[in-house]
């Protein structure tokens, strides 16, 4: 896998030089989430054979001869023509043989398995378990591995805007502006809030896109805790909403319908996605 990726000894400066080609969105993410998890060490190619051994794998290629083959000779060296003319299942036993024997390795059969590929031919949601597995983003603040888990949290936020999954506005209400105002550094914040009711004043808009340009998804890594951002953000609004997940049911809640951090449902509709004075106030 060395071929698909930066060697950055920063794990938040590592970046996937690939670049999904899957029309749906929720697909590109989880290809480029999962290469992400592979770039900065959170998953091993052991991790994924672990999740998807030879039998797994090629029953999902079960009606793609092609990639199949080509998993085969990458993985082993085994002849096209050979590995061409194999059924699913004697592929995936050749796959495993080799692999028991040490003639091949999980990094090898991955290699041959385009990122894409993945998403087409297996579940998501056993591709996304085996993203999360390890509840990475309760890691203990002091342990080596939270670098890690924090540049990857903030990769998922990245993408899941860059791939439309969510907009910035689920970003803010997920985490809660009393959260980032209790959270964030309190000379940018003031001048945030600044920028906010001087275009309050003026009668112009105030977004949460603009807020978030100033403290995008690896500055607020930096400050909100990581369990905050899963619970708020990529659980309920990426996750469960767009179907890697099974949706919890919703808890009961105190607050009447609608209500937020932004104030009532109806105040929210009339004002659209602009962060208004009001919006200060209350947290």
């Amino acid at each position: 896998m060395a071929d698909s990726r930066e060697d950055v000894s920063d794990a938040g400066a590592q970046v996937p030089r690939f670049e999904s080609a899957l029309s749906e969105g929720r697909d590109r993410f989880l290809a480029h989430v999962i290469e992400h998890a592979l770039s900065v060490g959170r998953r091993s190619p052991e991790d994924f054979i672990r999740h998807f051994p030879p039998q797994r794998i090629m029953e999902g290629l079960a009606d793609s001869p092609e990639l199949r083959a080509q998993i085969l000779v990458e993985a082993t060296g085994l002849k096209q023509r050979i590995a061409a003319r194999k059924p699913w299942d004697s592929a995936a036993q050749d796959l495993q043989i080799a692999l028991t024997e040490g003639e091949t390795s999980a990094a090898a059969i991955l290699w041959g398995f385009h990122p894409d590929d993945r998403v087409r031919y297996l579940q998501r949601a056993d591709l996304w378990a085996f993203v999360v597995e390890g509840d990475f983003w309760n890691v203990d603040p002091s342990s080596p591995q939270f670098a890690v888990a924090k540049a990857h949290v903030a990769f998922l936020l990245e993408r899941a805007l860059v791939d439309q999954l969510i907009a910035h506005r689920d970003i803010v209400e997920g985490i809660t502006l009393r959260e980032l105002s209790t959270r964030l550094p309190k000379v940018e914040l003031a001048t945030i809030i600044e920028r906010a009711l001087d275009a309050g004043h003026r009668n112009l808009p105030f977004t949460e896109a603009e807020l978030l340009s100033a403290f995008p998804p690896s500055v607020l890594a930096d400050y909100v805790p990581l369990p905050r951002v899963w619970k708020g953000v990529i659980l309920p609004r990426i996750a469960e909403r767009h179907g890697f997940v099974e949706a919890a049911a919703p808890l009961k809640s105190e607050r009447p319908p609608g209500a937020s951090d932004w104030g009532s449902s109806e105040q929210v509709a009339s004002r659209g996605d602009e962060i208004s004075e009001d919006d200060f106030a209350s947290s």
